[in-house]
């Protein structure tokens, strides 16, 4: 079920916040840190915000596996990094366990386009899901442990 992504803001503009901070209070308590601060974030929300995503775009997705000796288990973590809206700086985003991911985009002649619009939710495994909407139309659907925030402001020019 999704609370904040295109389809339920144009539905009831009004009240798909009030559910999402309900959906957020009531898994309080199992949602991975990372992603509780961000979902928390007045700011993450706040398209006026120069660290919020909305607005932002793409320079960079990377998944990674490692395992550092043989036979050991390999895992995945993935990373992104984007622009800021306003230009004035970086978002990076990182999940260090990377459990599942979807990505659906049926046409990219243009690019991803503008990240949309976001929102975390959890899985059935207990796992965060991070789903992202496009201006595109593309959707993403993060399954990971949990999620790493930065913002990285680009120095300002000497006068």
């Amino acid at each position: 079920m999704s609370f904040l992504l295109s389809e339920q803001r144009d539905k009831d503009f009004q009240g798909y916040w009030r559910r999402y901070e309900e959906y957020i209070e009531s898994v309080r308590d199992r949602m991975p840190p990372g992603a509780m601060k961000l979902a928390l974030s007045a700011e993450w929300y706040d398209f006026r915000c120069h660290h919020c995503p909305h607005d932002a775009w793409l320079q960079e997705f990377k998944i990674s596996e490692g395992a550092t000796a043989s036979g050991q288990k390999r895992g995945n973590s993935a990373g992104l990094k984007l622009l800021g809206a306003y230009h004035d700086g970086l978002l990076l985003l990182h999940y260090p366990r990377l459990m599942s991911f979807n990505i659906q985009a049926s046409a990219l002649n243009g690019g991803l386009g503008d990240w949309r619009y976001d929102e975390f939710r959890l899985s059935t495994n207990e796992n965060l899901l991070h789903e992202i909407e496009w201006a595109s139309g593309a959707r993403w659907l993060i399954e990971a442990d949990d999620i790493e925030f930065q913002w990285q402001p680009f120095e300002a020019e000497p006068a």
